[in-house]
């Protein structure tokens, strides 16, 4: 299989953890304990608010739940599409850009500026699947 199949699944695997990490957001004294590093890969926290509400330890807006949950679903499931793995390749496209919308609103929807590198990513993933990068299969 052609490396570059590889690294789209696996900046669709980034951008499906980028996504489903809202559904489980950094607290406060996490962020203290690794010096504010750990926000960068994990863009979440308890305090986050934007367009969609405010995110706190004991709620979390419902349509970041939505956003989130479902755009990490799709990433996961283009990526195995990607890879020849139980998805049909050609819905890589569909599901890729499908994720990578919902994952914008969502990063959006509560900006900040560790969401750019997220928002940055979806672009790119945007960018694949309007222009092909890969050729079908077989």
């Amino acid at each position: 299989m052609a490396l570059n199949r590889w690294l789209i699944a696996a900046l669709l695997i980034l951008q499906a953890h980028f996504s489903a990490s809202y559904l489980v957001p950094l607290d406060r004294q996490a962020q203290g304990e690794f010096g504010g590093l750990l926000r960068w890969v994990w863009p979440w926290s308890g305090g986050d608010s934007g367009l969609l509400g405010q995110v706190t330890v004991s709620s979390y807006p419902t349509s970041g739940i939505f956003l989130g949950g479902f755009a990490a679903v799709l990433f996961l499931l283009a990526a195995l599409a990607v890879v020849g793995y139980w998805v049909p390749f050609d819905w890589w496209r569909v599901l890729a850009g499908g994720g990578a919308i919902l994952s914008l609103l969502l990063m959006a929807g509560f900006f900040g500026a560790t969401k750019v590198l997220p928002m940055a990513l979806n672009l790119v993933v945007l960018w694949a699947v309007i222009t092909d990068w890969l050729p079908p299969t077989g």
